[in-house]
């Protein structure tokens, strides 16, 4: 793979699962999301920007992990690297959003271990949302240097370290994240291009559960999302592909959203699905003991194995609190979210509700289903 001159920081694929409504039938490469972007007016009040924007063209940042070959001077990046890793999350999450395969979130197998693999997947993309352009999370520069100054500070032990592995473990050395690894210390670039790369590559590999020389990433990962004893799975009632007045969820550039309050944290996958996940006050992965289905029509869900979760069904209203819950995190946590609908969807929506009070405020509570 040649160097790729945009870099995507946070996935298209991913996404493409809160395209635009008026997008949703177009070929991928045409899709669009909305970019809802928050100004604060000289008044102190929030104005809206409502933007939409092609998937292709959301949190680009140019030139990003640009490095010189060594010997060849040939330019070279860490995309195919990063795209290996995408096509795989995009698989476990593809078999969530689309197959409705929730059971599988009980799964804690060496081989598949979906919590601690979106748990992953959630650290990795706040890692490289901090060179995102469009987020605005304070202070995200210097977080992202500190990162880099761990690489950066004892940078020539590592490039040597790294360049002596051919030498000491030669099967490891042949793996291909692993040449890449090489061929970045042995590159002409600077110490600052060096070492971000760096590090990005070592996380990648902590996160993976496999050998590394920086595990940051993996010790945040448990910092924040250890103890997880239980998924509750939100479900707007609707297909993937519909684009019918209904609940949607948004996303911002960190994509997940830790509440302060409690010990609970959201995770959007798709504009008709959201995970929570309740977390002990104690350090590990667990097996969820409990994985509840919430839905305001679980007909429409595809679930197949129903061995290992609940289902309930739910009103509009219920899941739109949770929508809201999210909305108002990634408000305040960055100044821009992104949603498959413009804003005067969203006043359509409402009046809809106002309508047809039963359809959407009824069930008062979740019942078993």
């Amino acid at each position: 793979m040649g160097y790729t001159r945009n870099q995507h920081m946070l996935s298209q694929w991913f996404l493409r699962n809160f395209r635009s409504d008026d997008t949703a039938q177009s070929p991928k490469e045409k899709q669009r999301v909305w970019a809802h972007v928050v100004v604060p007016t000289a008044e102190g009040k929030n104005d809206i920007k409502d933007i939409p924007l092609p998937i292709s063209s959301v949190a680009v940042c140019k030139d990003c992990f640009r490095l010189t070959d060594g010997d060849t001077g040939e330019v070279f990046d860490i995309e195919h690297e990063l795209s290996d890793y995408e096509q795989d999350m995009a698989l476990l999450v593809r078999d969530l959003v689309q197959n409705h395969n929730f059971a599988r979130l009980a799964n804690c197998d060496t081989d598949d271990f979906p919590v601690e693999k979106l748990a992953s997947f959630a650290i990795f993309q706040m890692l490289l949302n901090l060179n995102n352009p469009q987020s605005r999370f304070p202070g995200k520069n210097e977080l992202f240097q500190s990162f880099i100054n761990l690489v950066k500070n004892n940078l020539q032990h590592i490039i040597s370290e790294t360049i002596s592995l051919s030498d000491v473990m030669p099967e490891l050395a042949a793996l291909s994240i692993y040449q890449k690894l090489i061929r970045i210390a042995r590159s002409s670039s600077g110490d600052d291009e060096k070492a971000k790369a760096m590090f990005v590559l070592f996380s990648l590999l902590a996160l993976q559960g496999k050998i590394t020389m920086i595990d940051t990433m993996a010790w945040l990962r448990g910092e924040v999302f250890s103890g997880i004893h239980r998924v509750d799975i939100f479900h707007t009632g609707h297909h993937f592909y519909s684009t019918e007045p209904r609940p949607v969820f948004t996303v911002s550039p960190n994509v997940f959203c830790k509440m302060t309050e409690e010990r609970v944290l959201y995770l959007p996958l798709a504009h008709n699905l959201a995970l929570k996940f309740y977390q002990y006050p104690e350090h590990g992965f667990f097996t969820p003991l409990e994985i509840n289905v919430f839905s305001p029509d679980p007909q429409k869900l595809l679930t197949k194995d129903m061995s290992r979760i609940k289902v309930y069904k739910c009103s509009y209203d219920y899941i739109d609190q949770v929508m809201s819950t999210i909305d108002m995190y990634n408000v305040g946590f960055s100044n821009i979210i992104y949603s498959s609908w413009q804003l005067s969807d969203v006043e359509n929506y409402l009046r809809l509700q106002n309508e047809h009070h039963d359809t959407y405020y009824l069930p008062e509570h979740p019942v078993c289903w």
